[in-house]
């Protein structure tokens, strides 16, 4: 499997990875962000995760896991669950084929009268065939949960043996071994140093004093012939302390303060193949004192497949009932962390936002989480100090406030999250949104500083588009289906400011849907995208392509408040390559709605 425990391989740009994310997030985008699943069985039964194909689930999260309600993993075909333990209990070695270094239960909050423990798994759960997680019980109606996974569209799992990497990010602190050399900064442009030949920066350290007020120092680094920086942000933002120093020991980031100094260090390896260039803008009128110093490896790395490191960073006030744009990128890479602060919350907590990640062009989140807080794996705001190698919280607000929630608000909090269980993935752009308050409800201010592995050029782009709607549209296309047209009104999942759509499609019940569509012969695997009705079941479809099975489409989330999603088919360069046109023939044996689809290849 992708194995991003080793840092070594965060810059590679793997094909065929497809990262997705199920949770509890409220359907009605309101603040229950627990006990929601994607489809009930029984009146105490429900699904949790359900992927008919070959995937990998990465991390499992879960706050306020019950002792009593029970978690069963099927695998393929399997009758009888693999794994069977308590949700609590998946946290507290009930698995003991889950249970290891990376498997913790810990207190992560303050939270007057709620219970603020949460689990965090990183042992990774592959399967080859389909998993169903099924929870029983009445008591799993209080559990808050995200499951991040990969599928593989090829149904082929990467070979790759993760333990070893695994265990010591883990279990490793690292030590700083750059050598620091010392540097005045004056006002305006401060050069640092140049590169003129290839190579991988695989440690930047800075010691500076620990009272260094640095926010109006910017990074300002470029890698190869950019003539705009890769790197451009605060100096602390870069090191994933925005507001103020403080003590981390984390496996891609450190930082200790010793008599009367902060020694930080980031370790995200950052290859360049012709130049690289560092600087500092001094945007102050005043001078610093710094000691600063890299590491330099050998750089073996394939160039086309291969991302520059990006470091970007937004500032600024929040606006009330829009979310926060962390950042929206071209081309192809992965996401591979957050830091970001909050201060100055104005009609409740400034936290419990959830995340909306949009990938490649998508019109809804494929990545819908359950809180702020929740995407750097703690819970119940506000959060102790934690570190672990993919997140933490940096300092603790509460106790800052003297134990007062209100007061708690007037400091600002810190997070970082690194993906090193899963980058998110995109081959045609990605768009990342948070939630500040509950419903994008409070005031805040904000900082955000996304680090990205990219490539300015996509790998996919659109190839043909049918409107279901429009009669030319489904005559060019051969659109043919067995089932009835009808006409929906709902708004579209996506924010509190969803648009409300009426569009024209087709209900198709135990039959066949058929259109052909154009591609690029030159592709890598084609992406076929629906714009469906998730306000009723939509049961599993075979997908063919040419006559060939091509995998299960599978859109098995029901939202009764947000009628329209988008849900992406992945078929595999083996059935695509070379081709200039595919006819796809869709069975189904229960309900199939369709609006619109869009292929990208």
């Amino acid at each position: 499997m992708y194995e991003y425990f080793d840092l070594n391989n965060l810059p590679i740009l793997s094909r065929g990875r497809r990262t997705l994310q199920v949770s509890s997030y409220d359907r009605q985008y309101e603040n229950k962000d627990w006990g929601n699943y994607l489809y009930d069985i029984a009146e105490d039964t429900s699904v949790i995760f359900d992927d008919p194909g070959c995937g990998c689930i990465k991390s499992i999260w879960m706050a306020v896991p019950s002792k009593n309600a029970m978690m069963e993993f099927y695998f393929g075909e399997e009758t009888t669950p693999r794994y069977t333990s308590s949700l609590f209990g998946f946290f507290n070695g009930e698995c003991p084929e889950l249970t290891g270094i990376g498997n913790t239960f810990e207190e992560r909050g303050h939270w007057e009268l709620a219970d603020c423990r949460c689990g965090n798994c990183f042992i990774q759960i592959p399967y080859e065939n389909g998993l169903k997680i099924i929870v029983r019980g009445a008591e799993k109606e209080s559990c808050y949960y995200h499951i991040m996974y990969e599928s593989y569209p090829d149904g082929v799992i990467p070979e790759g043996d993760s333990k070893d990497a695994y265990e010591k990010s883990f279990s490793t602190v690292r030590t700083p071994e750059a050598k620091l050399e010392k540097y005045t900064l004056s006002k305006h442009y401060n050069d640092l140093m140049t590169i003129e030949t290839s190579g991988v920066v695989r440690e930047m350290t800075l010691r500076v004093p620990e009272d260094a007020d640095l926010s109006k120092l910017m990074f300002y680094i470029c890698f190869d012939d950019s003539r705009i920086p890769q790197v451009s942000c605060p100096v602390p933002a870069l090191f994933a302390q925005p507001v103020r120093w403080e003590d981390i020991n984390s496996y891609a980031l450190s930082s200790k303060k010793e008599n009367g100094y902060v020694t930080t260090s980031v370790y995200l390896p950052m290859p360049f193949f012709k130049k690289m260039y560092i600087g500092i803008i001094n945007l102050s009128k005043n001078t610093y004192d710094i000691e600063f110093g890299v590491v330099i490896g050998e750089n073996n790395y394939n160039k086309e497949e291969t991302g520059h490191f990006y470091a970007d960073y937004r500032e600024g006030p929040t606006v009330l009932f829009s979310d926060w744009n962390i950042g929206e990128f071209a081309g192809r890479g992965h996401i591979v962390g957050l830091a970001q602060s909050c201060v100055n919350g104005v009609g409740g907590s400034y936290c419990e936002g959830n995340e909306h990640y949009y990938i490649n062009g998508e019109r809804s989140p494929s990545i819908n989480g359950t809180g702020t807080e929740d995407i750097y794996l703690g819970c119940y705001w506000p959060n102790m100090k934690f570190d672990s190698p993919c997140a933490g919280c940096i300092n603790d607000v509460y106790l800052e406030g003297n134990s007062d929630l209100t007061k708690s608000l007037d400091n600002p909090i810190m997070y970082y999250r690194y993906y090193l269980d899963m980058p998110i993935a995109f081959e045609a752009g990605i768009k990342l949104d948070v939630q500040h308050g509950a419903v994008c409800q409070n005031f805040s201010d904000y900082t955000t500083t996304c680090f990205s592995y990219r490539q300015d050029k996509p790998s996919y782009t659109q190839t043909d588009y049918i409107k279901l709607g429009n009669e030319l549209s489904r005559a060019m296309h051969n659109y043919k289906a067995d089932g009835e047209q009808y006409t929906l009104t709902g708004k579209l999942e996506s924010d509190m400011r969803a648009p409300e759509l009426c569009e024209t499609g087709y209900k198709t019940v135990k039959g066949n849907v058929s259109f052909k569509i154009a591609i690029d012969p030159e592709n890598n695997g084609v992406i076929l995208r629906r714009l469906y009705d998730q306000s009723i079941s939509n049961a599993n479809a075979k997908v063919y392509v040419n006559g060939e099975f091509a995998g299960v489409w599978n859109c098995c989330n029901i939202n009764t408040y947000f009628a329209y999603a988008d849900s992406d088919f992945h078929i595999p360069a083996k059935l695509t390559k070379g081709l200039g046109a595919l006819d796809i023939e869709i069975r189904t044996e229960g309900t199939y709605t369709d609006f619109d689809y869009t292929v990208l290849s």
